[in-house]
């Protein structure tokens, strides 16, 4: 009975063959290289909203505040015009006090008249100034609630675009796994763990992907 060759021997401890790995993994690598792309475009995208949100969001907190110190400014000095005109009543300076009335704006005026219509000097009832709410609002007190809560929906637009955004890039974080198991997994000599990394690296590849679709555009 004849010897087996050397070259028989060493055919027989060969490993097994690898070709239906690499079509495969090369498949899932070039598939994971897109995923990749793509996830680090739309991360970039949602960055680049939620910065444009914030400069809008600070745009619109700085108007709404201006607003709200001008109107402060203002109802002070009508404050004081009013303090002024009653220290003249006090005096029995009548011309003084028509002074200050025929000055006071528009809003301010009507606030006082609708005040004096209460007869504050008699009526034990009626408001203590024409400053309270029911009867004067300070200037640019309603443009400043609305700029208030537009800046409070641009800022809850950008928070979560800013989301999205770290969802992408975690997504790509992921891909980055497919591509090292994949990778690797064409490289083991054993098959069973060669399986085990291209099973691994699709599991992976699937999770991200039904991830990336969930996501906004």
């Amino acid at each position: 009975m004849e010897k087996p060759s050397d070259l028989q021997v060493v055919r027989d401890h060969e490993p097994p063959r690898k070709g239906w790995v690499e079509p495969i993994v090369a498949l899932l690598m070039a598939l994971t290289t897109v995923g990749t792309a793509w996830c680090s475009y739309q991360s970039a995208a949602w960055t680049r909203q939620s910065n444009r949100l914030l400069n809008e969001f600070n745009a619109l907190e700085r108007r709404a505040g201006l607003l709200t110190i001008q109107g402060m400014q203002q109802a002070s000095i009508h404050t004081a015009m009013f303090m002024e005109l009653l220290a003249a009543q006090q005096a029995g300076n009548e011309k003084l006090v028509n002074f200050y009335a025929q000055r006071f704006p528009p809003d301010v005026r009507k606030a006082y008249d609708a005040w004096l219509a209460q007869k504050p000097f008699e009526n034990s009832n009626a408001d203590p100034h024409p400053f309270v709410p029911t009867l004067y609002e300070p200037r640019g007190t309603r443009e400043a609630a609305e700029l208030n809560s537009k800046a409070a929906s641009t800022l809850k637009k950008a928070r979560s675009a800013g989301n999205v955004s770290g969802q992408y890039l975690a997504n790509t974080v992921l891909f980055a796994t497919v591509l090292f198991f994949a990778s690797a997994s064409g490289k083991f000599e054993q098959r069973r763990v060669r399986a085990v990394a291209f099973a691994f690296a699709a599991a992976v590849f699937a999770f991200a992907l039904v991830r990336t679709a969930m996501l906004p555009l």
